[in-house]
């Protein structure tokens, strides 16, 4: 029997990677695809939204999404976003993406427990996060700058804290709701003209604004289906997975894989390098400072009953031979990059030439094992440049520590509709 693609596969030592992220929209582009960093708001149509609760500014490459205020059990003040729930009645109401696959994580041990009052009012009872600590990040070197020699997020979930919560008192819907700023008060982290203090926030806001319950978060770039991808990122389980994607670090997320509530993206290692290079894509390039990663989320079209804004992150690296013969091209499409791995230009890193494992056609390999997005996804990996700012500063040596067995992604998605060309 033919087999249509090989998936690049894990093995025991390093493990996969799980991002935690929401889809926002698709857009239109009217420029050539290798011009996707600086192309004018003229340039870029929507032509699908799925988070409609959010208000997209092409221009910044930010989302304005409503600013939620709860409180822990314990009396800590949580201000967190809503991006997507279980349930699709309420997906509706309340304008968020319907992830039905949610529902299976609502008895993991990470999904926090909360409690929804008349009002929309949430208490949660546990999770805390720390957004204190420096984000510090130094590439490896040249001319193999992944994985990054130094990784030190910028904000750190506790062992109870994960993006999920199941609300109690609403008949068990699962939400995603991540922390964008805990414990401290509306005037310590009112910054709505920009320049945000990163001690007090995570590191994707753009602006926050309490009095007028908002705040401006920025956006992802990738691609589906061949069309280009707008995303948000919010936590991983791996560190220097949360560090590339400038978003929180939340070991507890890890065990969103035994649910099985998970997408696949895919991450290019090894693409070709140059800021200007029309083909340009990879963690290489990322750490290098020339931009987004531009991740590829597998077979996805649509919103649809097994959707999941928890990406599985899965590393793909060109071999010598496609190098030596100048096959790298950019990749937009999931079914595309598969069918590069059945025909052996696309290995898994830690892999061999292509072997074949003898059941599932997969590539013996590995996943992503440090890095964003939930690195992840979920992430990230993630762009490298936040609009027009590199995230890149000098930065302290730190040590990485150990891999988690799972790296997961969380990610939010806004479908963009360019097809690449």
């Amino acid at each position: 029997m033919q087999k249509k693609g090989r998936v690049m596969k894990p093995i025991k030592k390093l493990g996969r990677c799980i991002c935690g992220s929401m889809m926002i929209f698709v857009v239109s582009f009217s420029t050539p695809q290798g011009s996707l960093a600086a192309n004018p708001a003229a340039d870029k149509k929507i032509t699908k939204q799925f988070l409609t609760s959010g208000q997209v500014d092409l221009v910044r490459e930010v989302v304005t999404l409503p600013l939620h205020r709860g409180r822990l059990a314990s009396g800590e003040t949580v201000w967190f976003v809503l991006t997507d729930v279980s349930d699709y009645a309420t997906s509706k109401k309340m304008g968020l993406t319907w992830a039905p696959s949610l529902a299976k994580a609502k008895d993991l041990t990470s999904t926090r427990v909360a409690e929804m009052d008349e009002s929309g009012n949430f208490t949660f009872n546990s999770g805390r996060v720390d957004f204190s600590q420096p984000q510090r990040l130094v590439a490896g070197a040249a001319p193999n700058f992944f994985p990054a020699k130094t990784a030190r997020a910028g904000s750190v979930g506790d062992a109870h804290y994960s993006p999920l919560i199941r609300v109690a008192n609403r008949k068990d819907i699962v939400f995603n709701a991540p922390v964008i700023a805990f414990d401290v008060g509306p005037e310590k982290i009112a910054f709505c003209d920009g320049s945000p203090d990163y001690s007090v926030v995570t590191d994707s806001v753009a602006s926050i604004c309490p009095d007028k319950g908002t705040v401006d978060l920025k956006l992802r770039f990738g691609f589906a289906n061949g069309k280009h991808l707008r995303y948000l990122s919010f936590d991983a389980n791996s560190e220097e997975s949360a560090t590339l994607e400038s978003s929180t670090f939340a070991p507890a997320e890890s065990d969103i894989l035994q649910s099985g509530a998970t997408e696949v993206i895919y991450t290019i290692v090894n693409g070709n390098m140059g800021a200007k290079d029309p083909n340009r894509q990879g963690l290489d390039s990322a750490l290098n400072g020339e931009g987004p990663s531009l991740d590829i989320l597998a077979h996805f079209t649509e919103i649809s009953a097994g959707y999941s804004p928890m990406w599985d992150v899965r590393l793909a690296e060109w071999t010598k031979v496609a190098i030596s013969k100048d096959q790298r091209k950019l990749i937009t499409d999931g079914d595309d990059l598969e069918a590069k791995s059945a025909s052996g230009l696309l290995v898994s890193p830690a892999g061999g030439a292509g072997e074949d494992d003898g059941e599932s056609g997969e590539l013996s390999g590995r996943r992503l094992h440090q890095r964003i997005i939930s690195w992840p996804h979920t992430t990230a990996l993630p762009p490298f440049v936040r609009g027009a700012q590199s995230v890149f500063q000098p930065l302290t040596l730190t040590s990485i520590p150990k891999p988690p067995q799972w790296l997961v992604i969380s990610r939010v998605i806004f479908d963009c509709n360019w097809r690449a060309k």
